[in-house]
């Protein structure tokens, strides 16, 4: 927070207030101060009994030096022959100086020293600006101002010196016009909120009151890509023949498009509005940014941002909401017989296409877009792009957009090889400082050879599954690998590397693995989204929106970035966990086998029936007992409370 800090110096000399100069300060450390002039008595000192004359105090029992303060002034005797000079402190607010120097600590004083004092005070009020500079904050901490004087304090050879507001004096008493005067020219603050000022005077809060508002600037909007494509699904799950493998590219689940179709239109950055601060300032609005659109010859831009297709397929588009945004045209495979390897495993760097359903048991993982036109059981399958299943899933898990990315056995595998060879890294630079201090030379080839066969044995194992799976699907990876399979090779074999392995080597394979899972991720489609008909004992995970086209689901698990939509009337969803970071839009919501289901959202939850159902929006949640109908949940139903349905938002669907 930036602040000023009026203040005035009272000279008792005088006897007036002098103002001191306005500026902005550090309100720690300006301080209001009244100096008073300084006061030394030297009694007489005789051979026989001195005299005392304040404190009646005679003989000669204590020789030290005595301090009186009395009539907010301060007397000092000398000591005796013998005795100490007095010893002198004070406690805030009071000040005292020697010689000119602030006194900190009990100190020694005699006749001899200059000592004067002064007050160290808060000021009357303070103004503090925001962070931002959008806000002026006025703190009053009181209105009169009052002359101090110091406690009297009888004879002694210790003393600490106080001081006290005189109520009897009253300096001055704030006001309006005095803030207003307070304000540096430089400083000045438009549109000031003069009647918050007045309120505060005649009735104080003594808290921050806003007595200036500036404007924020409206940002503007950075260049973006507008998607034009959107794949009709509600026709593709109303189709009852299967799609000819020939022709894929013309069912509507498929948004693919012919030559010279516009699929998109690159939208040009849009300036914003500037505002101002509470100094009448100008506060610009940020610079909005363009986007890189990365393109191969399929395509062409025209002056208008309209970006059209040169040829036939399914434009991929990845990249959106960063600055560089991709479009390319992913090849697809159809997979006759709904799966043709022998180990139920497959790969693919494009759209994968199952006419029929995949056997049981089955992985597949697609840098691209899932459909399959039969039924799905016990499978896993990853797609960087969306899936579309028109059959029913039992016992599977779906992973899709930024969890299809994460999931697929490439990111999981290079991701944990990350961590242990990081893990290594730091056990090699250990062990190897442990020799060096024992003077002890050693190759950290030799080290790192040393580790893996004690302490990482386990790293062997995850090297070779990485270099078996690189080597397995060598053209379905989406960058060139040669180099990671190069150093893999390496670590696998130390013995025969250990002059080649070093830190920086180490340091080499880590970052081709961190570039290796960032391009991985790259690849996932902002817009992918998953569409099955019904699913039971499933896991569903999407990095877009969610939708259930028939029967619904049961025992399952449902988690999307954006909505969750139950699109069939019959459609239900029993005994199930779902979760969504925009709206949930069910038909029917219940529990199975004594088994509630959970809904979880960001916004809205939406049900023609509900029952046994727990409600989570926000951080507010309720439990639905008994069946309830037509009703729209809100963050602000579930604040109150109350689960009457009177209370709640109810629409006919």
């Amino acid at each position: 927070m930036h602040s000023w800090l009026p203040g005035c110096r009272f000279d008792n000399t005088k006897s007036e207030v002098i103002p001191m100069p306005q500026r902005i300060l550090d309100h720690s450390r300006h301080v209001f101060s009244k100096t008073m002039p300084s006061f030394s008595t030297i009694f007489p000192m005789e051979s026989s009994t001195p005299s005392y004359p304040f404190s009646g105090v005679g003989g000669n029992e204590d020789k030290d030096g005595i301090i009186i303060v009395q009539n907010s002034q301060i007397f000092i005797t000398p000591p005796l022959c013998g005795g100490k000079a007095a010893l002198i402190s004070a406690v805030h607010p009071v000040v005292l100086k020697m010689e000119g120097e602030k006194v900190t600590e009990p100190t020694r004083v005699t006749s001899v020293n200059h000592l004067s004092w002064e007050i160290s005070e808060k000021p009357q009020y303070q103004i503090t600006i925001s962070e931002d500079k959008l806000r002026a904050y006025f703190t009053l901490y009181r209105v009169e101002k009052y002359a101090w004087k110091l406690v009297n304090c009888p004879a002694s050879a210790e003393v600490s010196v106080r001081a006290e507001p005189d109520y009897d004096l009253l300096l001055s008493k704030l006001t309006v016009d005095q803030i207003l005067a307070g304000f540096p020219k430089s400083a000045f603050i438009p549109n000031l909120n003069i009647p918050a000022l007045y309120a505060e005077l005649n009735n104080p809060t003594y808290l921050p009151v806003c007595i200036a508002v500036g404007k924020a600037p409206v940002p503007g909007f950075n260049g973006r890509l507008e998607l034009l494509l959107q794949p009709d699904m509600a026709d593709e799950f109303s189709r009852q023949e299967a799609p000819d493998p020939l022709n894929y590219l013309n069912y509507p689940g498929i948004a693919s498009v012919h030559p010279g179709e516009v699929l998109a239109r690159k939208l040009p950055p849009q300036e914003g509005l500037p505002g101002f601060d509470v100094y009448g300032g100008i506060l610009p609005s940020p610079q909005p940014e363009d986007i890189r659109l990365m393109h191969a010859a399929d395509i062409s831009l025209l002056p208008g941002g309209e970006i059209i297709a040169l040829r036939e397929g399914r434009p991929r588009i990845t990249g959106i909401g960063t600055p560089v945004v991709s479009i390319d045209f992913p090849s697809a495979y159809i997979m006759p017989g709904g799966m043709d390897t022998a180990d139920g495993v497959f790969m693919f760097a494009g759209d994968v296409v199952a006419p029929e359903g995949v056997r049981d048991q089955s992985i597949i993982e697609a840098f691209g877009n899932v459909y399959i036109y039969g039924d799905v059981r016990g499978a896993v399958i990853t797609a960087t792009g969306s899936i579309v299943i028109r059959g029913k899933i039992t016992d599977s898990q779906l992973y899709c957009g930024y969890y299809g990315a994460r999931q697929g056995r490439l990111y999981l595998h290079s991701g944990h090889l990350i961590e242990e060879i990081t893990a290594l890294r730091k056990a090699a630079r250990l062990l190897e400082q442990n020799l060096k201090s024992r003077q002890q030379t050693v190759k950290y080839g030799l080290v790192v050879m040393l580790l893996l066969e004690s302490k990482c044995s386990h790293i062997p194992g995850l090297l070779t599954r990485l270099q078996n799976l690189l080597l397995d699907n060598e053209s379905a990876c989406p960058m060139d690998t040669e180099q990671i399979k190069q150093l893999l090779e390496v670590f696998l074999h130390p013995g025969q590397f250990t002059d080649f392995i070093t830190d920086s080597v180490i340091g080499t394979l880590l970052k081709l693995l961190e570039a290796f899972c960032e391009r991985i991720e790259g690849l996932q489609e902002e817009s992918a989204r998953i569409d099955v008909a019904e699913a039971e004992g499933c896991m569903l995970q999407a990095g877009g929106d969610l939708y259930i086209h028939k029967e619904g689901v049961r025992n399952c698990t449902l988690r999307a970035s954006g909505n969750v939509q139950f699109l069939l009337e019959q459609s239900v969803c029993s005994g199930s966990i779902v979760e969504a970071g925009g709206a949930i839009t069910l038909q029917s919501a219940c529990a199975e086998a004594g088994q509630q289901s959970v809904l979880t959202a960001g916004s809205t939850i939406s049900a023609r029936r509900i029952s046994a159902t727990r409600l989570c929006i926000g951080e507010y949640t309720t439990e639905i007992d008994d069946l309830l109908e037509n009703a729209v949940y809100t963050a602000q139903n579930l604040r109150m409370g109350n689960q009457d349905s009177a209370n709640l938002l109810t629409y006919r669907f």
